[in-house]
């Protein structure tokens, strides 16, 4: 049994961070709920899938303890619907929730707070801290290039590699792969993670409502990866597969080189995909001296085409690929002058910022 009067915001915030780890297939009811525990000096909310777990936490000043489970989309629902201003009260007396207000209540029914499955803590064996801001730059930059249910375990997910100097984030499909390295002093150690894709989205999402410059905890065990911050802990199973020697597919020797500014190109490409088949999304390159020409068609006999002077090094080559790929690829790179590397025409295609070595895109080219 407790009783806490709340205001609308300083519950629905962290309602709606957890809400993101409620299980939507519903194996089990309980973890449709959303686990409260109120203590002497703080509030927090619990939510779980059992493959990844959110805790946000409210401080709080309480004479009661106690802890009890609460339907998850009903609650959220019924905060969202009170006026700005209410000043709800929790009341829990054993058998059921009840929220109040100076002109309504509400009775939710619960589930003893004793079944639901929390992740037991297992002990550490990495521990670093970044900014916020840094470690979102990480995941943005690389996590669009993850594959979707691929049979390929290590596919589905990012792979994280922590060295002594540098945290690098790594993601492949099979037709494209994105690199991300941050520079990092201090961390002294070496480890390798692979976050699965739910997990990576989840921490995007919560990191968005972080400082950028607070810094976050990030540990590891042998079967999870957490994020600690002010507001939250994050935690999320490991993918158990092994992410392949990706330093292997990065060309070293190519010797077309193509170099353009990243907003011209941008803009080009968005006209020419227009014509582009739309399932396909296949755009030919073709590059000469000095002259980077784009062109598209369709089964309707409808054609694009659009020429822009540039920088080349190197021997002419026509190449596909697909456009949505490279615009992708085009939207993590600030203002500025990007470096394409060819090789032949079967062969991947490097992208990279002319004067930031932080950033590094590998796209498969296409059958023309």
């Amino acid at each position: 049994m407790f009783e806490l009067t709340i205001s609308k915001q300083q519950i629905l915030t962290p309602l709606l961070m957890v809400a993101g780890a409620v299980d939507k297939k519903q194996s089990l009811p309980i973890l449709s709920n959303i686990l409260l525990q109120l203590s002497a000096d703080h509030f927090s909310l619990t939510a779980t899938d059992l493959e990844i777990q959110i805790t946000a936490v409210v401080p709080c000043s309480s004479t009661m303890v106690g802890a009890v489970t609460v339907p998850a989309k009903k609650m959220i629902d019924i905060f969202r619907s009170l006026d700005d201003e209410a000043l709800p009260t929790l009341h829990y007396t054993g058998t059921t929730l009840t929220i109040k207000t100076e002109r309504s209540q509400f009775k939710l029914t619960t589930l003893p707070a004793v079944d639901y499955p929390i992740a037991e803590d297992e002990s550490s064996e990495l521990e670093f801290s970044l900014q916020s801001s840094d470690f979102m730059r990480l995941l943005q930059a690389t996590s669009f290039a993850m594959a979707q249910q691929d049979v390929r375990m290590y596919l589905n997910g990012l792979f994280l590699e922590i060295d002594p100097k540098s945290i690098t984030a790594v993601t492949a499909d099979g037709h494209r792969m994105a690199v991300c390295r941050l520079s990092e002093e201090g961390l002294d150690q070496h480890h390798r993670l692979l976050i699965p894709k739910k997990g990576v989205q989840e921490m995007m999402r919560l990191l968005a409502t972080v400082a950028p410059e607070e810094r976050v905890v990030v540990s590891a065990s042998k079967n999870h990866v957490s994020l600690v911050t002010s507001q939250f802990r994050f935690s999320s199973k490991l993918i158990e597969a092994r992410f392949p020697p990706y330093a292997r597919a990065i060309p070293k020797d190519y010797e077309r080189i193509v170099l353009i500014d990243r907003d011209t190109l941008k803009r080009a490409l968005s006209r020419i995909v227009i014509l582009a088949n739309e399932k396909l999304r296949a755009v030919v390159l073709r590059i000469e001296h000095n002259l980077l020409t784009l062109a598209a068609s369709n089964k309707e006999q409808e054609e694009g085409e659009e020429s822009l002077v540039v920088e080349t090094q190197g021997d002419p080559l026509t190449i596909g690929l697909n456009a949505t790929y490279l615009l992708d690829v085009l939207n993590y790179f600030n203002d500025g002058v990007l470096r394409l590397s060819f090789g032949e025409a079967d062969n991947s295609i490097l992208v990279q910022a002319l004067n930031d070595d932080h950033y590094l895109y590998i796209i498969m080219p296409m059958k023309l």
